[in-house]
């Protein structure tokens, strides 16, 4: 149950139900479990160029399955990125490497994958992820990360685009800024959270 919060009882009905089953002696029923929202888009609106929590907190445990620590924070200037506000990440992956991409598709999987209830891409959600860029391949929140072909706007040719802006190097992740802030249930519920 790794980044669920408990929803809120509503009504008396629920309290009433409570007091009746406390007073019969029977344990309260545990509240309805709800999984965060999908993150709409959120651009880059300003500078900030600290790591956002959330950022450091995912990165973390991105590279602790194996991998690189790129970018986090970035300077400004060089065009709308959430790495200018410090809610995006870059995990260092080759997809020419099949050991490195089978990691990022693994993980991938986790992220996308339904929970124990049934909701679907439960992880990704609970942690605030507004997209993913990875291997000519774009998952968006605002999409139900429905995986789409990606090219960068700097790629007139995809056979002449580098390997970096095709995110064939790294997986991209961007945060909501709620995400970044490290204020969705994923890392509200972490020890220390």
């Amino acid at each position: 149950m790794q980044g669920k919060i408990l929803a809120r009882p509503k009504g008396l009905v629920v309290s009433a139900v409570v007091a009746v089953l406390l007073a019969a002696g029977s344990p309260a029923p545990a509240p309805a479990m709800v999984v965060d929202d999908y993150a709409g888009y959120q651009p880059q609106r300003n500078c900030a160029r600290a790591d956002k929590p959330g950022a450091v907190a995912l990165a973390t445990w991105l590279t602790a399955r194996g991998g690189g620590w790129g970018a986090i924070a970035r300077p400004c200037g060089g065009g709308v990125s959430e790495h200018s506000e410090g809610r995006a990440f870059d995990w260092m992956l080759d997809a020419g490497d099949p050991a490195e991409r089978a990691l990022a598709d693994a993980t991938l999987a986790e992220l996308f994958a339904p929970d124990a209830d049934g909701d679907p891409h439960a992880l990704a959600r609970e942690m605030g992820i507004m997209y993913i860029i990875w291997n000519d391949r774009m998952y968006a929140s605002y999409d139900h990360f429905v995986a789409k072909r990606y090219r960068s706007s700097s790629c007139r040719r995809l056979r002449t685009c580098s390997v970096t802006l095709r995110h064939r190097d790294h997986v991209h992740v961007s945060l909501s800024r709620r995400g970044g802030r490290a204020r969705t249930s994923w890392y509200l519920t972490r020890p220390g959270g």
